[in-house]
């Protein structure tokens, strides 16, 4: 089903969200107030606007509370950000999506009342550090302070140790194998007799310190 979406500054993040919403069917509206980059995805946008994001009667004109979320990308200005995300909420935005650019932006997005507050710079760091860390973590995502959802490919080392599901050394309290994904196939809730193959994907749930325990086989 196609949604509608609201892509308030076209810069690499924007764009790059815009060009995926699109390439999933939905119906987007994109405005910056640089003529050239509107200009660069005027065929893949349903509707292009020139504006001033900070400008309350342009953005009125939008009808922004019609559209399922809005997206805010001001690069590098956080004062612009700002008055475009209080406008926005103002305008009655049913879920606003902002970019922040530092801790200190973060938090004011956060208190001006936008939904969600994307920080790549941080978000990024995280995953490589993670990745680091855990050398064979592929994605992690985090569902609360302590508890993640994982995906991690399996090592030889790992197999070598572990032929089958029931050998991994997982506290069934703290700690739920999700899936296996194989190439194209995705073994759900796998049975303990399943074997190992090095290059598997594990999809883990639980708490940091059981899944720290598996990243230490690993």
């Amino acid at each position: 089903m196609s949604r509608q979406f609201a892509i308030l500054g076209l810069g690499y993040f924007g764009s790059t969200v815009a060009r995926e919403l699109k390439r999933h069917q939905n119906q987007i509206l994109g405005v910056d107030r640089d003529e050239s980059r509107v200009d660069a995805l005027s065929d893949l946008l349903d509707h292009a606007v020139i504006a001033d994001l900070t400008d309350e009667k342009a953005l009125a004109e939008l009808s922004l509370e019609a559209y399922d979320a809005v997206v805010i990308d001001v690069d590098g200005n956080l004062e612009a950000s700002v008055i475009c995300t209080l406008h926005v909420k103002e305008l009655g935005a049913k879920e606003i999506w902002a970019k922040a650019h530092s801790d200190a932006h973060y938090k004011l997005l956060k208190r001006l009342g936008a939904d969600r507050v994307i920080y790549p710079e941080y978000d990024a760091g995280v995953r490589v550090a993670e990745s680091l860390n855990y050398h064979a973590m592929v994605d992690f995502i985090r569902l609360g302070e302590r508890q993640f959802i994982v995906e991690v490919e399996t090592t030889e080392r790992l197999v070598d140790n572990c032929k089958s599901v029931a050998e991994l050394a997982i506290d069934r309290d703290s700690l739920f194998l999700v899936a296996i994904k194989r190439g194209e196939e995705v073994i759900q809730n796998p049975a303990d007799d399943t074997t190992l193959q090095t290059g598997d994907n594990l999809v883990l749930m639980g708490d940091l310190d059981a899944l720290r325990e598996i990243g230490k086989q690993i």
